[in-house]
């Protein structure tokens, strides 16, 4: 999934901290390949490279993993230091209860917990300022990272069973089977991610050189499934980059080629919270960001290629994807 984008809320939540530190960063932004003005587009979509450039320049500015959303910064370092510890745990659970203890000792403001008394696992994060984390960027970016490194660190996806927050529903939910593929449940009393016990009994896989590597390519491995993603979501958006032509396949031919029925497919999905027509519009919609800023094609061109009827079909599916149309986009990413 090389050609994946992220939504501008996230990139104009990770800068917030260093615009209120330090103001208003455009030149900055720009010297890195970023631009200001696609980031403040509320519907723009973000490729990987510059999101990814985006996180290392807030952290370096700021010194500051938690990204100046706490009362006192974490310092560059933690996270490697915590993880150098953990690879060396037994099991997940082990994993999990080290990693909370090295939290305690970095930060006072965010409280980390696992909580066992129930049918499933339960991990839950608190901020206790949460003034200083009021669109909750950071408690959605903390609960993804420990998910997806702990699942990195036994070599396997941790598939959720359901999630809560304590935060009403976003407006940028669409992004939410993404980040926490599962059913999400808003305004309730913690901010958790629900899973089977299983996985705590499951050995550590990883070595400290891996680890090194790992934090080395930060925020990358992250944002960007690395260990095998057993979803159907994940399977059907795979099976479809691997389609040649411009013209995306019909459900029959995708539930063929998985050994199913169209009808399984889609219910299979829908447990997901996803659906074949999401998939493909997310999947054109990647595809579309990536044409229009890496490559020197047309407009009419890039939707003959996306298997649009004709460009003004493109544009305006464009537009509902992203708030803007092809051109405005290309000349704000220029």
């Amino acid at each position: 999934m090389a050609n994946l984008t992220f939504s501008s809320h996230y990139a104009r939540a990770a800068l917030r901290g260093l615009e209120q530190a330090k103001g208003r960063q455009d030149g900055l932004l720009r010297s890195v390949g970023i631009d200001p003005d696609l980031i403040r587009e509320p519907r723009a979509r973000i490729p990987t490279d510059q999101f990814v450039r985006l996180f290392r320049l807030v952290w370096r500015e700021l010194d500051d993993e938690f990204m100046g959303r706490t009362t006192h910064p974490c310092r560059i370092g933690h996270f490697h230091l915590m993880g150098s510890l953990v690879v060396h745990s037994a099991n997940l659970e082990e994993v999990l209860r080290q990693s909370i203890r090295c939290y305690r000792l970095f930060s006072d403001d965010i409280e980390i917990s696992l909580n066992l008394d129930g049918e499933e696992a339960q991990l839950s994060m608190t901020h206790h300022h949460p003034e200083l984390d009021p669109d909750q960027f950071l408690m959605e970016w903390l609960l993804m990272v420990w998910h997806r490194l702990v699942g990195w660190l036994i070599g396997r996806k941790i598939v959720l069973s359901y999630a809560t927050f304590e935060h009403s529903l976003p407006g940028h939910f669409d992004e939410y089977r993404f980040v926490f593929p599962c059913q999400c449940h808003f305004d309730r009393e913690r901010n958790s991610l629900f899973f089977s016990k299983k996985y705590l009994t499951m050995p550590v896989v990883r070595t400290p050189e891996e680890l090194d590597e790992f934090i080395l390519s930060s925020p990358r491995d992250l944002m960007i499934w690395t260990v095998d993603d057993d979803s159907l979501t994940t399977r059907v958006r795979r099976l479809l980059e691997s389609c040649e032509g411009s013209r995306l396949p019909k459900l029959d031919w995708v539930a063929d080629q998985l050994h199913m029925t169209p009808y399984t497919v889609s219910r299979k999905l829908k447990s997901e919270g996803s659906a074949y027509q999401q998939i493909k519009d997310n999947l054109r919609r990647d595809q579309a960001v990536i044409m229009l800023t890496r490559q020197n094609l047309s407009i009419a061109e890039i939707s003959s290629q996306l298997g649009f009827a004709e460009p003004g079909a493109f544009s305006r599916a464009f537009k509902h994807w992203t708030g803007l149309s092809p051109l405005a986009y290309r000349q704000q990413d220029q």
